[in-house]
């Protein structure tokens, strides 16, 4: 089946006649004929029923009118979207995320996007889960990178991403020199937290997992300015962190990853927006996310981050 074939049977199949049919798509009548028939052998049943009064749909015509109409709306938007896309010179999108996005794939997805539109200026907004999907909802940014989904009929999303996450050790450490970990085997330790100012979502998960826990962990607070590495490498707790460069972790610390922990990555948007230059954006990210680099940081949890 290619398009063309498809646009000749949505006409004969609203129209109900051939002749007519014909008319409408400029061609003569047994060329049309032929399409069909060469359509109805392909697929291996009968489209039409004729008798020398009437044509109608077979079940399978009914069914492949729906497909077919679809199939012809998304090309013409795809089309439109595309044309629209080359045209695009200048323009802004605003662009809202927490700081677990910045340190996993976002500075790759802006890199990326800026090399191939350099005329389109990216205003970033950085703030915890909740403000930016506020700065959203508010419209004050075009498009939002969260750990969080909200349950917005507004608003659709994209997962770009679940990474892996690790726990941070000081080489030392007793589970240091395991392959992998548990969540529950770092109930005895003491966790490094990000102050509820700075990341209330961390504080409320943490919490959460740990309710009824025992032996109930220790909690250290992170100050504003304070480098968790540093933290844990003075014996101040662990630390979770996304798992990515390897390489940037110090020589007396140790990664060790979390076998039932991940963190999703979301792509938020307005449903009833989408710009010509925020669709090239939206596309490029959705595409691009399986060649995007990662980096390596201190992770805030949010309220998906468990999940086996």
């Amino acid at each position: 089946m290619d398009l063309h074939n498809l646009k000749a049977f949505i006409v004969v199949a609203e129209e109900l006649n051939f002749r007519k049919s014909a008319e409408i798509l400029g061609m003569s009548g047994p060329p049309l004929t032929r399409l069909i028939a060469s359509l109805e052998k392909e697929l291996g049943t009968k489209l039409f029923e004729r008798t020398t009064r009437s044509v109608y749909l077979t079940g399978a015509g009914v069914l492949l009118l729906k497909e077919a109409k679809e199939i012809a709306a998304a090309f013409g938007r795809i089309e439109t979207d595309v044309r629209a896309a080359g045209k695009v010179k200048s323009g802004m999108i605003r662009i809202g995320f927490s700081r677990t996005t910045f340190v996993t794939r976002f500075p790759s997805i802006i890199d990326e996007f800026q090399n191939r539109f350099p005329k389109i200026r990216l205003e970033l907004f950085e703030g915890s889960n909740h403000e930016v999907i506020d700065l959203l909802k508010e419209r004050r940014v075009d498009v939002a990178f969260s750990e969080n989904l909200p349950q917005n009929s507004a608003l659709k999303s994209h997962k770009i991403a679940t990474e892996s996450v690790g726990v941070l050790l000081p080489s030392k450490h007793p589970l240091a020199k395991r392959k992998s970990l548990q969540f529950h085997e770092l109930l005895g330790e003491t966790i490094i937290v990000h102050s509820r100012r700075e990341a209330s979502e961390f504080v409320d998960r943490v919490s959460h997992l740990l309710k009824g826990s025992l032996p109930k962990p220790k909690m250290h607070i992170k100050n504003h300015g304070e480098s968790c590495p540093i933290l844990v490498a003075t014996g101040k707790g662990i630390s979770f962190q996304v798992n990515g460069a390897w390489s940037a972790i110090p020589a007396h610390l140790r990664l060790v990853p979390l076998s039932d922990m991940a963190v999703p990555i979301y792509m938020i948007w307005q449903q009833d927006t989408c710009s010509s230059h925020l669709k090239p954006f939206l596309s490029l990210v959705i595409e691009q996310q399986n060649v995007l680099p990662q980096r390596s940081e201190c992770l805030v949890l949010s309220n998906e981050m468990v999940g086996n």
